[in-house]
């Protein structure tokens, strides 16, 4: 029996060519019973990527693609997708195979029971590196001491959630999207489902370490100005202490018992120096998150796509709370 709403399957795709038509295929086969439409978003892929989606696209009509004119990021392509979708509930999962299709079953149904952010998380078992999963404990427990809202662990961007929370995503303004942090934000009644992460069959991660510590930033300064008060308590620590210090040195002084010591002057120059350097950093970032804020540019370039499109998006849209893409 077909069920009367719309699935809407986002994927952000860069350089998967070789697991597009694996993954379409456990697609087509888990959503067998559902109106579903899946959305491919090439995020400027390097390999015939571009070339793998036309051909599914035209083998399957609910197959929906974006091309983007360059590589945005992962975030941008998530959001592309949420922006052109059409469906009553969104999931959102990777083109690896990691995540299992299965799983969105098990969403579905927490969906039909009322809950509008169904997160995938993986189970503990899962086989990643130890350097991985080290980082990835680091990371979410940084985050959840800096962070203003709860950090759900071994969470990453396998979700279902309602077309309602869908219109409050595609309505937020900022350039610099950390999605995950966002959901959070958002509130109204999650809940979580374990998978077991399966082994990438073919390519290989485009998540360098360098780009998980890029996330990891973006993530923690997108999500809360906690590091900015830190950086002030730091600031006023260390004051009071070169106050106190200075009192002592002109106290010692008329006492008569000072004696020189270059190495101890050098080191508490370097010391105070070093979190001087540390604090301005901080505060560089967020500067400059709000230099780039403040351009309004989009978010990515269309160049190409099977979706129909609004005609006001084909030029570019100065209205900060519309500004999603410019489109050729």
């Amino acid at each position: 029996m077909m069920n009367n709403f719309l699935i809407s399957i986002i994927v952000p795709c860069y350089n998967e060519a070789e697991n597009i038509f694996l993954l379409i295929s456990k697609i087509e086969k888990t959503l067998a019973e559902y109106k579903y439409e899946i959305v491919l978003v090439n995020d400027g892929s390097t390999d015939n990527t571009a070339q793998i989606i036309a051909l599914v696209s035209q083998k399957n009509k609910n197959i929906k693609y974006i091309y983007f004119s360059r590589n945005f990021g992962h975030q941008a392509a998530i959001k592309a997708g949420i922006d052109y979708a059409k469906g009553d509930c969104l999931v959102t999962m990777d083109a690896d195979l990691q995540h299992p299709p299965e799983t969105i079953l098990k969403m579905i149904s927490l969906w039909k029971k009322g809950f509008e952010v169904i997160t995938a998380t993986r189970k503990k078992n899962a086989k990643i590196s130890f350097l991985k999963k080290w980082f990835s404990k680091s990371f979410y427990w940084f985050l959840s001491t800096l962070s203003d809202q709860e950090v759900i662990v071994n969470a990453a961007d396998f979700r279902l959630f309602d077309k309602k929370i869908a219109t409050f995503i595609r309505n937020m303004p900022e350039t610099h999207l950390y999605l995950r942090g966002l959901f959070s934000w958002i509130g109204f009644k999650q809940t979580t489902v374990d998978y077991n992460q399966e082994k990438r069959i073919h390519g290989s991660t485009k998540y360098s370490y360098k780009k998980m510590i890029s996330l990891a930033s973006n993530g923690i300064t997108s999500s809360s100005i906690k590091p900015l008060r830190i950086a002030l308590s730091i600031g006023i620590v260390f004051a009071i202490l070169a106050f106190a210090y200075g009192i002592y040195a002109i106290v010692i002084m008329f006492l008569g018992l000072t004696v020189s010591g270059w190495t101890s002057i050098i080191a508490t120059i370097l010391f105070l120096s070093g979190i001087q350097l540390m604090v301005l950093g901080v505060m560089g970032e967020y500067i400059g998150k709000i230099y780039i804020e403040n351009k309004q540019r989009p978010h990515y370039l269309i160049s190409q796509t099977n979706i129909k499109i609004e005609n006001k998006t084909k030029e570019r849209i100065t209205n900060k709370q519309e500004r999603r893409a410019v489109v050729f």
